[in-house]
């Protein structure tokens, strides 16, 4: 049977090697970092449709209220059935919804995004770990390339 493929030790690293392997882990934490910012704003427009849906809730035919449009844009319309919705069910694409089927898509959606939350927020953690693995490295080969220095013009 086969072993499994294992990494370099970072001590068997050059500073170059290490100091490359660094500035990918940055890039790639980064990365995830934003994603994760992407992730709780998607979370926050998410529970903002939820609480939509309880403001709509208690509104009569004829109603006026501000629809949004986008983030900064709102229209004022005319509620013909304050108990159907419009819910994007992704890409652009809208169904006129009963409020308990939208308020159940817009708790899966919530359920989802938060387990992508979660996901990410393990990913960060090792990737937080593997860059202070590779920064100590990193300390540890310059230092003694100094002390070798130092030795070297004494």
């Amino acid at each position: 049977m086969a072993e499994e493929p294992r990494g370099v030790p970072l001590t068997d690293l050059s500073i170059q090697q290490l100091s490359e392997l660094q500035k990918n882990c940055e890039q790639e934490l980064n990365f995830f970092q934003e994603s994760f910012g992407a992730l709780k704003g998607l979370l926050a427009r998410n529970e903002k449709s939820i609480n939509s849906l309880e403001d709509v809730k208690v509104a009569s035919p004829g109603h006026t209220a501000l629809i949004p449009l986008s983030e900064s844009l709102y229209i004022r319309a005319e509620l013909s059935d304050p108990s159907k919705h419009m819910v994007e069910i992704g890409t652009g694409y809208f169904v006129e919804l009963e409020r308990e089927k939208a308020k159940a898509i817009f708790d899966r959606k919530k359920e989802h995004i938060a387990k992508q939350i979660e996901t990410v927020e393990g990913i960060l953690k090792e990737k937080r770990r593997t860059r202070a693995y590779i920064s100590d490295a990193f300390q540890t080969k310059v230092q003694a390339q100094l002390a070798t220095m130092n030795t070297a013009s004494n």
